[in-house]
């Protein structure tokens, strides 16, 4: 089973356009609402990932850093995205 980490915030567009791609790829996700806790977000990505991020949603699959909604799109049009899915 693959796990996927989401962190969003409510209003934002790309957030919503990830989170319905996901959905369509039959990905379940866990989000992570970080409107009030981004410094949080922005200090675990850069540790854990050495990842300087300013902008959400970022995504996580399988413990392995996707990035943002451009980025899972940008994977998922060229096949790549299947790289990161378990088997």
């Amino acid at each position: 089973m693959n796990t996927v980490d989401i962190y969003t915030t409510p209003t934002c567009p790309f957030c919503i356009k990830a989170k319905k791609l996901l959905s369509t790829l039959g990905l379940n996700y866990t989000e992570h609402n970080v409107e009030e806790s981004f410094e949080e977000m922005v200090k675990i990505f850069s540790e854990k990932f050495g990842k300087s991020v300013s902008t959400v949603p970022q995504i996580i699959i399988n413990d392995n850093y996707i990035g943002g909604y451009t980025d899972l799109e940008a994977l998922y049009k060229s096949g790549k995205l299947n790289e990161y899915l378990l088997k």
